[in-house]
Parts: C-alpha cells; structure tokens; sequence
C-alpha cells in the first residue's frame, strides 16, 4: 500500500474549497460525546445559508457503516471508562498518542467500517468528504491511499489537541481550531499548506447577546442573583456531578443544570430540586445559545464544542472535571490563551 495518494491528485486549499459549491458533499460524524455531531450539525447549517447549490449529507459513521454490536460496545466502553476508571482512559488516550500510520494497532482502527464504506462509495459517490471523527478520517485516508477514493477528505478536528487517531496520509486537508494544534500536526510531519486554522465549526447567534436583556426577562431570572450554567455533556460524563450541584444550589444563585441525555442524573436532581429551588434541571436541549446568553458563568467540562460556544457567547467558564485526555488539551489551551 502506498503511504499517500499520487502527488497530482492533491487539490490546493481554494481548490477544495471550491469544490463545495454544486456538488455533492459527505460530512461522516459520530455521536461518541455529542460535539462531533454538533460540528456537522453547524457546517451543514453553514453550507446550506452559504454556499448555493451545494448538496451536503451528514452520516453518522457508526450507525451507517459499523455493526450495531460494535458500535454499542465502543459506545459503552468510552462513556464508562470515562465515568468509572479515568485514568485507564488516560493511559489509553496516551498510549495511541504517537501511533504512526503504520502501526497494526492504527491499521486495525483505519479497518474500521471501511469496507462498508468502499461498498457504500459504489452506488453513492460524492465529490468532497468530510470527517468530523477520527475513525471514518482514518478509513476514509486508506481508501484515498489505496485509490479506491478518488474524491478530496476535509478532516476537521473537533478538540484543541493533537493526537495521531486524526492524522492520516490520504487527508487533503485539515480543519483546525487553533494556531497550536496547526504547530502539532506540522511537528508531526503534516505540510503547513494542508491545514487551515478556522476555528472550531459551531453554530452560535452572536446576535443574542443584543437580546440579553429581554432574554433574562423571558426566563424570570432575579437581576439580584447570578446565574449558573451548568453543562454536565451531551452523555453526562461529568464525574460527580451531583455534588457540585449540591454545592451550588445551597448558595444565592440562580440558574440551569443541564444532564445531557443522563436520564438517572436528571432523575437524582429533581429529587432535591425543590428543596433548593436555585436550578432548573433540563436533559439535552438545543438552546444552549440562549442559555449561555442569560448566564454569567458556566460550569462544564473541556469539551472542544462546548468551550469554542462559551468563547462565542463571551461567557466565563469554571473548568470542571474535564475528560483525562483531550478534554486536559482543552483545558491547558484555554489557559495559555
């Protein structure tokens, strides 16, 4: 197998770019933490108010192309490892850190779905794919290697970390978030002229700060008390959340404490919601924009989303328990900036 696609079926960046307009595009995303579906969700919404004529289609890797076993198994691996034993997390997340392409162990992750993929890619082609996870970015960059894809892979990596499971040879070209993580990929041996730095993709109306005022009016929030935000993740992989409720919810504060689709930890707090009366508990809601708008501080882990949302909205945050891994990339990246 060769290592990267011929030199002359590499695209310039304007050239890539380009291709987004009237052709078909193919965004691959996961639901493994909730912000790599939220970039999809943000570049689909992108394409279709900016680009005319442009067709884009976000597939979710593992439900299109992966079997349901292992899917629910990586799935239930990732959540629990992160929940109950974080630091096996963190060795792992360290241990395949500088995994080169070569190694068997990248091999095996590049194998996965891939030849799904290859047969999906016979009845439906595309001419621009992207990746907003490491592993359809890794199948997608064997296939380009091997021929069997002739169209141009767009990787954009969804943390502020770099780690080898989102470097591959058969990217086109990489999507950053920051100066440092375009640092990283060059220090691995990636070329300046295949990353861009644009930020991480999200979908935030600026606009809302202007209506801050009659938005807290529309949540009857007590100009007399702060406001708490508190978001546990998509999948409520905050460690212990409860006693930072506690914690919080004994004190003069007002505000919103988000549980994710943790049905068991939403269950837990409304149980003590009444006593303390200062949050309203609320599952996973797609107004995190206008609750970030009203608050003046957020609680939440280091997810690349999350935290790139906050920066948008101008809140504060409090960092929280982030994930061992990137989520400390996260953290140490908004704390040198």
């Amino acid at each position: 197998m060769s290592v990267a696609p011929p030199p002359e079926d590499r695209l310039s960046i304007p050239e890539l770019l380009e291709l987004g307009r009237g052709v078909r595009t193919v965004v691959l995303s996961a639901k493994f933490g909730g912000g790599h579906k939220s970039t999809a969700d943000a570049l689909r919404h992108w394409w279709e108010s900016s680009i005319p004529g442009g067709s884009l289609q976000v597939l979710d890797y593992f439900e299109e192309f992966v079997s349901p076993v292992l899917t629910s198994a990586a799935t239930i691996g990732y959540t629990q490892s992160v929940r109950l034993f974080p630091l096996g997390y963190r060795m792992f997340y360290h241990a395949t850190r500088d995994l080169k392409p070569e190694a068997p162990a990248q091999q095996w992750l590049n194998s996965i779905g891939r030849r799904e993929v290859a047969k999906y890619l016979q009845t439906h082609p595309a001419d621009l794919f992207i990746a907003v996870h490491p592993t359809p970015a890794g199948a997608l960059s064997h296939l380009r290697c091997t021929g069997e894809l002739r169209s141009p892979v767009v990787t954009v990596i969804t943390d502020y970390a770099v780690h080898s499971q989102w470097i591959h040879p058969g990217t086109d070209l990489y999507l950053v978030g920051s100066e440092g993580v375009l640092r990283g990929l060059v220090d691995r041996g990636v070329p300046a002229d295949r990353i861009r730095v644009t930020g991480i993709p999200i979908r935030v109306n600026s606009g809302l700060l202007r209506q801050r005022e009659a938005l807290r009016e529309k949540w009857n929030l007590r100009p007399d008390l702060p406001c708490v935000l508190v978001m546990t993740g998509a999948q409520g992989m905050m460690r212990r959340p409860w006693r930072l409720f506690h914690t919080i919810a004994s004190r003069p504060v007002q505000g919103f404490f988000l549980c994710g689709k943790d049905r068991a930890l939403m269950a837990r707090l409304k149980l003590w919601a009444d006593r303390y009366q200062a949050f309203r508990i609320m599952p996973f809601v797609r107004i995190v924009p206008e609750l970030m708008c009203v608050s003046d501080v957020l609680i939440t882990k280091a997810g690349g989303l999350t935290t790139s949302e906050a920066l948008a909205m101008e809140l504060p945050m409090i960092i929280f328990h982030p994930i061992p891994g990137q989520e400390y990339s996260n953290r140490d990246y908004l704390e040198d900036a």
